[in-house]
C-alpha cells in the first residue's frame, strides 16, 4: 500500500467503514497525480474474511466498458473502421434491420436504440442463445436514432465485441489486450476481460464476489466467483480487475490526449471524452446524463459531484460499486472500488459523491 500525507484521514475512514460493514466490507482506492500515484490504498476483507488487498480481482462490471470502446476507436484510427460505418455492413449475418443500420457512432454514444436489450435476461439466458436474442429484440417505439439517448447496458458492447471479432479475426479480449492495454502498460495480471477455463485456477484465488447490502443481511454475488462467470463472452460487462490497472489505463489515455499517440490520437481521444449531445433524460438511469464515445461525461451527469472539471470523463458500474475516471485540467486519475451494492441515492449521491470530493479536496483542488 501507498498512502501519502494528504490521504491518511480519507484512509482511516476508509478503513473504519470497512470494519463496520454499513456501506462495504473491502475497498480499493488508486490515485494518481500528473502520472504519479499519490495513493494506492485496500481495506477491509473479501467475502471469505481474507484481507481485501491491491491486488484482489474483482468484477468491474460496467467501469470496464471504456476498455471496448477504445479498443472499437483503436480500429477507426487504424482506418479498419469509421464512426459512420453501419453494424450490418460489418457483423456477418446481422439481418435484423433496425439494428444492422445503427452506426458505430450511435452504439458508442448510446443513441442506437440499443437500451432495449434487458440485462437481466442477458445474464440469465444461456451463452449460445444470446446473439439470437439481441437480435430479436424489438426496436424502441418512436425513438429517434442519432438524436434520442438511453444507456445500454449489454446490447451496445455486446456487438462492440463482434466488430472487433469481425474486423481482427481474434477474440475480442485478446486484440483489447494487444491494442490498448499492453500500449498502456496495464498489467495483464491484474485487468482480464475473460478468465477462460484453462486460467481460472490461476486467477481463482485473488477473485472477491460483491456483495449486495440492499437486503437484511450482507449476500455475496457468488456467480463472480464462479468459473462459468468468469469465462463468459461479455464485452459489456464481464471484466475483472483491480483498481492500480483501470488507472494505468486512464493515464494511458491523458498521455494520449497529451499527444504520446500510443493508442490513439489526440484529437480522437478529445471526440470521445466530449459529450455528444445535450444533457437529456435516460430512461434506463432515470435521470439527465450526457455521454461521450463510450464514456460518462460530463461527470456532473453521473453523480461525480462539482468537484471535477468540466472536461472529466470515466465511467461507473454495478450501481455504484466501483468507478474510475481521468481530469485532464488537474492531471488526475482516480479507481475506487467498494465490495458492496447499495440502494442507489447512498450509492451514488451520497458514497460517490462525498469521496470524490474528499480526494479533490485532500488535494487541494478544491
Amino acid at each position: 500500500m501507498l498512502v501519502t500525507e494528504p490521504f491518511e484521514e480519507l484512509v482511516d475512514r476508509i478503513e473504519r467503514e470497512a470494519q463496520e460493514g454499513f456501506f462495504h466490507t473491502g475497498a480499493q482506492i488508486v490515485v494518481t497525480r500528473s502520472g504519479t500515484t499519490v495513493l494506492d490504498m485496500a481495506a477491509g476483507q473479501t467475502h471469505l474474511h481474507a484481507p481485501y488487498e491491491t491486488s484482489t480481482l474483482s468484477a468491474l462490471y460496467c467501469t470496464a466498458k471504456p476498455l471496448v470502446a477504445v479498443a472499437v476507436l483503436r480500429l477507426i484510427a487504424e482506418d479498419e473502421l469509421s464512426l459512420g460505418d453501419r453494424l450490418g455492413d460489418v457483423i456477418e449475418g446481422l439481418e435484423t434491420r433496425w439494428i444492422a443500420d445503427r452506426t458505430i457512432e450511435q452504439v458508442l454514444g448510446h443513441t442506437a436504440g440499443l437500451h432495449v436489450v434487458n440485462t437481466i435476461l442477458a445474464r440469465i439466458l444461456p451463452e449460445r442463445s444470446r446473439e439470437g436474442w439481441v437480435y430479436a429484440s424489438e426496436p424502441p417505439a418512436g425513438w429517434r436514432f442519432g438524436s434520442d439517448s438511453a444507456y445500454s447496458e449489454f446490447g451496445g458492447w455486446f456487438l462492440l465485441g463482434r466488430v472487433i471479432e469481425e474486423l481482427t479475426s481474434q477474440p475480442f479480449d485478446s486484440y483489447v489486450r494487444s491494442a490498448v492495454l499492453d500500449p498502456y502498460q496495464v498489467d495483464a495480471e491484474n485487468l482480464i476481460l475473460r478468465i477462460g477455463p484453462e486460467q481460472y485456477d490461476r486467477y481463482s484465488s485473488r477473485i472477491s464476489a460483491t456483495l449486495d447490502l440492499t437486503m437484511d443481511r450482507p449476500v455475496p454475488l457468488l456467480a463472480e466467483v464462479g468459473p462459468e462467470t468468469a469465462a463468459e463472452w461479455n464485452p459489456a460487462f464481464g471484466a475483472y480487475g483491480t483498481m492500480s490497472a483501470m488507472a494505468a489505463f486512464y493515464e494511458g489515455l491523458l498521455g494520449d490526449l497529451s499527444g504520446a499517440d500510443r493508442v490513439l490520437p489526440a484529437e480522437l481521444v478529445s471526440n470521445a471524452i466530449t459529450a455528444r449531445l445535450p444533457i437529456s433524460y435516460d430512461v434506463t438511469l432515470d435521470r439527465d446524463a450526457g455521454f461521450g464515445l463510450g464514456f460518462m461525461t460530463p461527470l456532473s451527469s453521473h453523480f461525480f459531484g462539482d468537484a471535477p472539471s468540466a472536461r472529466a470523463f470515466g465511467h461507473a458500474g454495478q450501481g455504484g460499486t466501483s468507478f474510475a475516471m481521468a481530469d485532464p485540467e488537474h492531471d488526475l486519475v482516480l479507481g475506487v472500488l467498494f465490495n458492496a451494492g447499495l440502494d442507489a441515492d447512498t450509492a451514488l449521491s451520497f458514497r460517490r459523491v462525498n469521496l470524490v470530493d474528499a480526494i479533490y479536496r485532500s488535494l487541494g483542488l478544491i
